[in-house]
């Protein structure tokens, strides 16, 4: 369960994902980073150094078409029970007026 991973484990195993699907693809790195437009350094620095900037990243994903994988970073979850909708709607309650003592 991906919350129970550290921020680290996350970029260490998306790294990885993004290597396994640049192999699947046949694709050299440099071929990857000519295709999203991202210097080969930063691809680099991404996959052995696990730092990258979100933009490149997006790049790099939606050329190898990992688009699932993107929904999940746009992805709003709505209210799905009566119990959520109670919750949201007793939270919305404004704090009762107090008079101010002069």
């Amino acid at each position: 369960m991906i919350e129970l991973q550290t921020p680290s484990e996350i970029i260490d195993r998306l790294a990885e994902n993004i290597e396994k699907q640049r192999i699947k693809k046949r694709m050299k790195q440099s071929e990857l980073c000519k295709n999203a437009e991202v210097p080969l350094s930063t691809y680099q620095n991404f996959i052995y150094e696990k730092k990258v900037n979100i933009i490149n990243l997006i790049k790099i994903m939606y050329t190898l078409r990992m688009w699932d994988n993107l929904e999940g970073l746009t992805k709003y979850e709505e209210v799905t029970s009566i119990e959520e909708m109670k919750l949201m709607h007793k939270n919305k309650r404004l704090p009762k007026r107090v008079k101010d003592k002069k």
